[in-house]
């Protein structure tokens, strides 16, 4: 059972990442380890209690325009059937395009072995797209493509693959199967939101008693851009304080820290600066989260959690 089951995750991995080439337009997100539902259904459920998070990421200080994305998680397990389900809600702002949107995941759980277990999770999602092309400047002042607003609904679909232990995972995912066309005035097609994949894995090293150490990865690739992959690594302190660095290749290096409020209670924050041209004409990117786990159980002990 667990070589057909390493068969199958294999080939579905295959398949999610076939056929995409090497223009990145999905959210990107320095604290991706704490915000996977986004990007892979599977992962509902997976915390082993019901979860609560939120993210505010502002990209690029200084720039007019420049992406604002706000975003709502809340999942949990259904233990006695293995299932886990999710809810999110996503807003994002880039120049004049606005998106808008609600997903809800389903994931079942299969057991590996005594450690390890496989989600298999799928995505629905209504998407809400509004273009305000008629705020543009353009160097041609009369070209009718962009003097409409298109909006569109779209809905859409995603698969998910997420193998998880104690100690580390891996994920494979496309979270929006559908591509959407946006369309501005004679029909004219002025943008397509495109296919995305993603592979996203981490492990938990044990250092002593007291320091744990965690590399995360995260790969996204879609057509017409080179392939993304952020990189981070974590170290945390007696389970409290956690202190860490990333890198967006070719693009960015970051700092990230995280305070375990309570047992229950996890605040954190990042600041990343991008290495390209750029860097002369922002203040760098912000980003911060809020995680909270409910115990309905009083007896129940709280087994921290690092992804």
């Amino acid at each position: 059972m667990k070589a057909i089951l390493q068969y199958v995750f294999v080939v579905i991995t295959m398949c999610i990442i076939g056929n995409a080439a090497v223009a990145q337009q999905e959210v990107q997100f320095t604290h991706y380890m704490y915000n996977t539902l986004t990007v892979n259904p599977a992962y509902a459920g997976s915390k082993g209690m019901l979860n609560m998070s939120a993210l505010m990421r502002q990209q690029w200080i200084g720039i007019e325009g420049a992406p604002v994305t706000q975003n709502f998680i809340i999942h949990s397990p259904i233990v006695s059937k293995n299932i886990g389900v999710g809810l999110s809600f996503l807003n994002d702002k880039a120049g004049p395009i606005q998106q808008t949107s609600i997903a809800m995941d389903y994931s079942y759980s299969i057991r590996v072995n005594s450690t390890g277990r496989l989600n298999v999770g799928i995505k629905g999602m209504l998407n809400f797209v509004q273009a305000n092309l008629s705020s543009l400047k353009l160097e041609q002042l009369n070209d009718q493509t962009f003097t409409a607003n298109p909006t569109i609904l779209a809905p859409n679909v995603g698969l998910g693959l997420y193998y998880h232990t104690d100690k580390w995972y891996l994920g494979a995912s496309t979270p929006k199967l559908l591509e959407t066309s946006i369309a501005g005035n004679a029909k004219t097609i002025v943008s397509k939101l495109n296919r995305h994949y993603y592979i996203i894995g981490g492990y938990v090293f044990n250092l002593n008693t007291d320091w744990k150490l965690k590399p995360a990865f995260l790969a996204k690739l879609t057509s017409n851009a080179p392939i993304s992959v952020d990189a981070s690594v974590e170290a945390y302190y007696k389970n409290l304080i956690s202190l860490g660095i990333m890198h967006r290749f070719g693009d960015s290096f970051g700092f990230l820290c995280g305070y375990q409020i309570t047992n229950q209670f996890k605040a954190g924050a990042s600041f990343d600066q991008t290495i390209s041209r750029l860097k002369n004409y922002n203040s760098g990117t912000f980003e911060m989260f809020l995680s909270y786990d409910f115990i309905f159980k009083k007896d129940k002990i709280i087994t921290p959690r690092y992804f």
